[in-house]
């Protein structure tokens, strides 16, 4: 797919945490893919990481091979006062069974500006059901896909106005859940 790059997202232990496609056209990623399992879904020991987004969480490769084909990545202070949330795609949630996986969802290239109330009420609603159907099931996959866009922007980032969930059965590959919340972005932040 041209303006997309993928990049895969390891712990220290060389463990994929997630993966996603990164549009260097909108800046942000086209897709997250990941596998959450029972464990995981109900770690409850790490709080949430007070860190900054980055562009290396991957290692810095997401951003040296867009820099080779002449793109880059938002910085953390382009949403700083834009009345967007920083969405995460994989939430920390969803990887709070040790600081380090926590604090690897903290990488650019895994939010979108998100209205206040979709990521804090509307989305947290689809990952606390991914985490409960994560329990139910033991693994889970997990797909994000945002690919419809408003005209708004924060910065050079395109606004996203819907945010797709997919859920599958491991075991099975059955889709167990899908989901489209949809974002009115004017109204929710008067701009």
């Amino acid at each position: 797919m041209e303006g997309h790059f993928w990049f895969d997202v390891h712990n220290e232990n060389n463990e994929l945490l997630y993966s996603g496609c990164y549009d260097v056209i909108n800046l942000g990623p086209h897709i997250i893919d990941y596998i959450l399992t029972k464990e995981r879904a109900e770690a409850r020991g790490i709080r949430r990481p007070n860190v900054t987004f980055t562009q290396n969480r991957d290692g810095g490769t997401l951003r040296r091979l867009l820099a080779e084909h002449g793109y880059s990545l938002p910085h953390h202070n382009d949403f700083t006062r834009s009345g967007f949330d920083r969405g995460h795609m994989a939430p920390n949630a969803d990887f709070n069974d040790t600081s380090e996986n926590a604090t690897l969802t903290f990488f650019i290239a895994n939010i979108w500006p998100q209205t206040p109330h979709v990521n804090r009420v509307e989305w947290l609603v689809t990952e606390n059901h991914t985490r409960r159907l994560a329990s139910e099931y033991l693994e889970v996959r997990v797909i994000i896909v945002v690919d419809e866009f408003s005209e708004r922007k924060v910065e050079n980032i395109s606004v996203p106005s819907a945010f797709k969930r997919r859920v599958y059965d491991l075991q099975t590959g059955d889709l167990i859940y899908e989901i489209t919340v949809y974002q009115e972005v004017d109204a929710a932040t008067n701009r």
